[in-house]
């Protein structure tokens, strides 16, 4: 463990010195302060929201920036060095594979962590100094779940850069993940719930667009508003597959994890951190696997 310590703070300090660590930090707190100063400048409003409003704000922003800024470091943590012949002396000087990819992963989370963090701790207490500490918890569980979830994708651009043979296949390679988690993913899971439910769907889009529900529709928001719930309960089949592809994407787990308590989409705060972990070592295994087979 002292080797693989060894070798992760030398990954952080080559990231430090090269300025991506800064250039990472500066970004995010600006992201991060730029939309609590004018999330709401669509209404008319500027100025500093409350820590509710910018999660709401942040959400988007956290899903598509941490899983990006993750893949963009891991995705050459190994293939860089196979570029240039260095990995053959570290696995000659007695280094084992095992030491280094867990040197490289824990490196690499501390060169992600650094960064996301400081930006969430200094916008989080300029935004409590500024609109008050209403919805801090909420706050916190986007800052740690948006962590979490930066970690996993950290270790597919790991296990990206160990299958791949060149840098640039490796960039693309990692790009193509990262549309696969926040874009594809979504629209297939939709194509096949609509293709498998297609009769209880195009009833409701019937509902909805047909002229001579104006009524119905009238009634079905009438009834909301006046707190009686008029709409079906999701069925257990269901909620099951729901659930198992919540669990199938992290980006859609982190999603679950801070939308509104009053969603039907929630997975037990138990089952949370288990399957972060899971996907981590899921994923370090698989990439464990390639590195022992590799001809460095």
């Amino acid at each position: 463990m002292k080797t693989a310590l060894q070798i992760a703070c030398k990954e952080f300090s080559d990231r430090f010195r090269s300025g991506w660590v800064i250039a990472c930090t500066a970004v995010w707190l600006g992201a991060i302060a730029l939309t609590s100063l004018f999330g709401l400048i669509q209404i008319g409003k500027i100025g500093w929201q409350g820590y509710e409003r910018t999660v709401v704000s942040l959400l988007n922003l956290v899903q598509y920036l941490v899983p990006l800024l993750a893949l963009l470091l891991g995705h050459d943590l190994v293939v860089s060095e196979r570029e240039d012949r260095t990995i053959a002396l570290s696995i000659a000087s007695g280094v084992s594979r095992a030491q280094l990819l867990i040197g490289k992963f824990i490196g690499g989370c501390l060169a992600l962590a650094f960064p996301v963090s400081l930006g969430f701790v200094i916008a989080g207490v300029v935004i409590g100094l500024g609109a008050g500490r209403s919805g801090l918890a909420s706050f916190i569980v986007l800052a740690f779940s948006g962590l979490g979830l930066g970690v996993i994708f950290l270790a597919l651009g790991l296990v990206v850069s160990i299958f791949c043979s060149t840098r640039v296949q490796s960039l693309v390679a990692a790009l193509l993940v990262w549309c696969a988690a926040v874009f594809v993913f979504d629209l297939v899971a939709l194509g096949v719930v609509v293709s498998t439910r297609t009769n209880e769907a195009t009833k409701q889009i019937e509902s909805v667009t047909d002229a001579m529900h104006v009524n119905a529709i009238a009634d079905m928001h009438q009834a909301f508003e006046s707190g009686v719930d008029n709409v079906p309960q999701a069925k257990p089949a269901a909620t099951k597959i729901l659930f198992w592809t919540l669990l199938a994407n992290p980006v859609d787990l982190f999603r679950v994890i801070n939308l509104p308590v009053t969603t039907e989409a929630r997975v037990p705060a138990p089952v949370i951190p288990l399957a972060f972990a899971c996907w981590i070592a899921l994923v370090l295994s698989a990439g464990f696997w390639r590195l022992r087979r590799l001809d460095l």
